[in-house]
């Protein structure tokens, strides 16, 4: 008896050895619990920054149709689905910096699990003749990706902070997850899916504008190649492109507006912090967002790995996912080059978890289960290298201190102007709630306030500067990346 119990154990230990779907499981799982222990300790280390002070300005606003208006104006030209979300979970959990990057991170956390399901189903859907065999591939490419995802530094930065990137990316990856099921399988259900979540993302934020073009160049892609090989099994790619007009056509009532506030906003000058780029940008990017060199050129040998691996019974995923990684990039450049400068990191995240899904795609071409642990381990080991260090190193200037400064130099009723205007709201998300009224703007005027707080000396126009050096001669104080000054 206990000879066959050995025999047994031994039979299913070397099935749970070789079992795809079982290593699949794990990696998932030890993603979730490193990734939300990543962005959920210590939420209040860094202070507030402007861009979150935006956030809070509109979200804290005492209604809902308050938080629209207040929107409009710290933030203009996006619509405010974000903002009345966070207003009801301020209601619900207060207005600290912990409580308000705790949403951040708890949607950053399900992203991990989406970004499996999502690089899992283009795997699976987009891959030829699908099988038993192709799943277990595509579990094993989703939880490298979903490893990869949960331990990236850019990500885990974003998902801690009081910014809507978290929710828009949620939303992007069940639109993708949902578009290439509807390729393959169509049905009621998946064109539903594309929709919403199409107009969720583009209401969260207009950058996911530039994966919808990505999507665009994929179907157009298809219908080109379906004319060029008529051999090659077909995916539907005109349903689920109506699916996604439907989408963007739900937001029709709103779009108008916000396009006329985005369209003034460039024009006074919002986004001039935005400075344009080489043509390398999107290499420099990439790069970046791998945390380190030796990380980012081993998903560069991995994406050629899964490339050559692949290429022949899973052509239409590698085409699939260099969209996904170029497109948004490319679709910025363009935008920077006809219109106004857009090269920004965040508004291309989604195009990062492109470059994590290529590299998963690598990883998951590896057959032996000892190698799939040695690389899981070696690579989770350079993701984390330099996490220890940005998530103790605050790059934000030193609101808490300034304001608490400018308020101790002003007797109450004494107005403490802040430069440049965009930062107001961190001063006052800072000042005592009896003195938040006081605070106000100066942009390039002197105004009556006896005190200033200035910060983004090297984004503002010298001569915008010169006057507040005119205005304000005495430095009381230089924090870090902020200076308060008085007359």
């Amino acid at each position: 008896m206990s000879v066959i119990s050995s025999q047994t154990f031994k039979v299913r230990a070397l099935w749970a050895w070789h079992s795809a779907r079982l290593f699949a499981l794990l990696l998932v799982s030890i993603a979730i619990i490193l990734g939300a222990y990543l962005r959920l300790h210590d939420l209040g280390h860094f202070e507030m920054s402007g861009d979150e002070a935006a956030s809070w300005a509109a979200a804290s606003a005492p209604s809902a149709q308050q938080v629209v208006q207040v929107e409009r104006s710290v933030d203009p030209g996006k619509l405010a689905l974000y903002d009345l979300i966070l207003h009801e979970w301020i209601k619900l959990f207060g207005d600290s910096l912990s409580a308000m990057r705790a949403m951040s991170a708890a949607l950053g956390t399900i992203a991990i699990v989406l970004v499996f399901v999502a690089v899992r189903e283009v795997c699976n859907s987009l891959r030829d003749q699908p099988n038993g065999t192709i799943a277990e591939f595509g579990d094993l490419a989703g939880a490298f990706a979903a490893i990869l995802y949960a331990t990236n530094v850019e990500m885990v930065l974003s998902d801690r902070t009081v910014r809507m990137y978290p929710l828009v990316m949620c939303a992007e990856l069940l639109q993708i997850t949902f578009l290439v099921r509807a390729q393959r399988r169509g049905g009621i259900l998946n064109y539903a899916g594309i929709s919403i979540f199409t107009a969720v993302m583009v209401a969260c934020n207009f950058t996911s504008t530039f994966l919808l073009v990505a999507e665009a160049l994929w179907l157009g892609w298809l219908l080109l190649a379906a004319l060029w090989d008529t051999r090659t099994p077909r995916l539907a790619a005109f349903r689920p492109g109506c699916a996604v007009a439907a989408g963007i056509a739900i937001l029709a009532p709103w779009l108008p507006g916000a396009f006329a506030l985005s369209r003034s906003a460039v024009a006074v000058g919002a986004i001039d912090w935005i400075k344009p780029q080489p043509l390398s940008w999107p290499y420099m990017t990439l790069r970046h967002s791998a945390g380190n060199h030796t990380l980012f050129w081993t998903f560069v040998a991995l994406a050629a790995f899964g490339i050559w691996g692949q290429w022949r019974t899973a052509r239409r995923v590698v085409e699939f996912i260099a969209l996904w990684t170029i497109g948004p990039m490319l679709t910025v450049m363009a935008l920077t080059y006809l219109v106004h400068p857009l090269e920004f990191e965040r508004y291309v995240l989604i195009a990062l978890v492109g470059m994590v899904a290529f590299a998963a795609l690598g990883a998951a071409s590896v057959r032996s289960t000892g190698l799939r642990i040695v690389l899981m381990l070696f690579l989770v080991h350079l993701s984390l290298r330099p996490m220890h260090a940005r998530l103790k190193r605050s790059t934000e200037a030193a609101w808490r201190e300034a304001t608490n400064l400018a308020e101790k130099r002003t007797p109450p009723g004494s107005k403490v102007a802040v430069f440049p205007s965009w930062c107001i709201n961190v001063v006052r998300y800072y000042m005592p709630h009896d003195r938040r009224d006081d605070v106000t703007t100066t942009d390039a005027q002197c105004g009556t306030a006896p005190v200033l707080v200035m910060s983004g000396i090297k984004m503002s126009q010298p001569s915008a500067i010169a006057e507040m050096d005119a205005c304000y001669p005495r430095t009381l104080a230089t924090l870090p990346s902020v200076q308060v000054r008085s007359r």
